[in-house]
């Protein structure tokens, strides 16, 4: 039986960008660890034979509960860019 695949597994971000990040401490805008909880309702589909298959993922709701500075490794200074139009 496979195990089904989780948001954790992916190699690619495949959303649309919705929040930055900067350090205030270093200037980092590229390297975060993130740390989150996503809740997502999932369509599972298994054979007779047990094998599963998930057709249908939807991201139910996302909370972010960390963000480090992958540079200076602290998360005391980062903070959100605002989108600009």
């Amino acid at each position: 039986m496979t195990t089904p695949r989780t948001l954790a597994n992916r190699s690619r971000y495949r959303g649309g960008v919705t929040t930055r990040y900067r350090c205030a401490a270093c200037g980092n805008l590229t390297r975060f660890d993130v740390v989150e909880t996503t809740t997502v309702r999932s369509f599972y589909h298994f054979t007779v034979g047990g094998d599963l298959t998930v057709e249908e993922a939807d991201v139910v709701a996302t909370t972010v509960e960390s963000v480090t500075c992958r540079w200076c490794g602290h998360g005391r200074d980062v903070e959100e860019i605002a989108e600009t139009a």
